[in-house]
């Protein structure tokens, strides 16, 4: 009678290990990993090689809220010009960062001088804009306040910036200069970007110069 109870239950177990093994089986194969989040566009800290072409537009004439710079304003150093510069961006916050630059471009020049500048005043003449010009180049440091912002398929930050440098040519003028600008992160290492500026140039027979950036970034 124990041999026929013993067989028995062995039987049973031998039974139910048959159907439970498929079951088992099926459950690890239907099993999926949970898909990993993705990357973030921008990162809190992360460093960037920009690539750019600029635009520097001198100013001939005084701007009207800007009337304490009227006296030394005339005589023309900077003349209009395209160029482009290397740059390099470190953040060391998600908001904030520091930013240095090369920008090479045509556009210093002689000018006129003052006495030259009356004369044509007094004539009725339109002063010139225009002159032989040499390549110049300029160094610029600037710290950055951005807002970045993540959305499904990019990332999209503005910023403004502040700070100064200097422009090399047959004499060198040292600037402080403000701007914004706005950056599209089209992956997480690779975004385009645009700015403007507003440089301030120092010392006597200095005209100011604008300069508008568009170029790539690449983030690492």
């Amino acid at each position: 009678m124990k041999k026929l109870t013993l067989s028995a239950l062995a039987a049973i177990a031998v039974v139910g290990s048959s159907y439970a093994s498929p079951a088992t089986v099926s459950s690890s194969k239907d099993f999926k990993q949970p898909a990993a989040a993705p990357q973030p566009f921008f990162q809190d800290t992360e460093i960037a090689l920009d690539a750019f072409y600029s635009f520097n537009n001198a100013q001939h004439e005084a701007p009207l809220w800007c009337k304490a710079r009227l006296h030394i304003i005339h005589p023309e150093y900077f003349a209009d010009g395209s160029g482009g510069g290397v740059g390099a961006n470190f953040f060391f916050a998600r908001y904030f960062g520091l930013g240095v630059e090369g920008n090479w471009w045509t556009g210093t020049t002689d000018g006129i001088t003052q006495k030259e500048h009356d004369a044509i005043l007094v004539k009725g003449g339109t002063i010139p804009t225009q002159f032989g010009k040499d390549l110049a180049s300029q160094a610029t440091a600037n710290v950055i306040l951005r807002y970045p912002m993540e959305f499904t398929t990019f990332g999209l930050a503005p910023y403004i910036f502040g700070g100064g440098g200097a422009a090399f040519g047959d004499n060198t003028t040292g600037f402080p200069d403000v701007g914004a600008g706005m950056e599209v992160r089209l992956a997480p290492h690779v975004g385009i970007f645009a700015d403007w500026r507003w440089n301030f140039m120092v010392g006597p027979n200095r005209n100011d110069v604008n300069t508008t950036r568009a170029g790539l970034r690449f983030v690492f």
